[in-house]
């Protein structure tokens, strides 16, 4: 078989497939979880969690650099 002859029967075979329609009921409910979900306000608490992560690694960042100039000083 050519290459020619292996992508025609995978046509073939998808060809034959059939077309699936989604369910009116199943996206009416995920269209009214969505929408109420974009509805709900959102969270006046402040989001630390992230910065908090960033500043620790920057912190550890720092510290691993300055014991690198210390041990190559020789005060370390």
């Amino acid at each position: 078989m050519t290459d020619r002859s292996d992508s025609d029967l995978i046509l073939n075979r998808i060809s034959r497939l059939t077309a699936l329609t989604p369910d009116p009921g199943r996206a009416e409910r995920l269209r009214a979880r969505c929408r109420a979900r974009m509805a709900r306000p959102v969270s006046e608490r402040p989001r630390v969690v992230v910065p908090a992560l960033l500043a620790g690694v920057g912190a550890l960042y720092l510290s691993a650099v300055a014991a690198n100039v210390l041990r190559l000083r020789g005060m370390f």
